[in-house]
């Protein structure tokens, strides 16, 4: 599996403990890495999403909220959530990182750790946030 990927998946986890559990965010974090043989090289990938996430939780929720017109966000599976803020953390506040790539990450992810609804559910959300996203930057 590739590095991002993983690092995608580890923080979905986070993100979804950090939901269930309302913990402090680096306590998750802290107790995730105590937990997982997890590689080094993934922990600051990971922690840019999981912190990042956390960080713009208000906003993210609020364009989930506005794109998801049919869904309150507390209906959504809590997986389905988890990949959305991140995926949406991703599109917005990371620059490096293509749209596209976000959106087919977090497809594939759903596919592996939601239901199976979920991939097209999640593309459709993301693909309308990246299609905002890009009207809101200069060409």
């Amino acid at each position: 599996m590739l590095p991002r990927r993983q690092s995608r998946i580890i923080a979905m986890q986070m993100l979804y403990q950090i939901q269930q559990t309302a913990l402090p965010v680096q306590l998750v974090i802290e107790r995730f890495w105590q937990s997982h043989d997890t590689a080094v090289k993934l922990r600051p990938f990971v922690e840019q999403l999981v912190d990042g996430t956390t960080a713009h939780l208000a906003a993210i929720d609020a364009v989930l909220q506005n794109t998801s017109k049919n869904w309150k966000l507390h209906r959504m599976p809590v997986v389905d959530l988890s990949i959305l803020r991140c995926a949406t953390y991703e599109i917005l506040y990371i620059s490096d990182i293509d749209a596209a790539t976000s959106i087919n990450e977090a497809i594939e992810i759903a596919k592996s750790y939601s239901t199976p609804d979920s991939p097209k559910f999640i593309n459709g959300i993301l693909d309308s946030i990246r299609k905002k996203h890009m009207n809101l930057s200069p060409p």
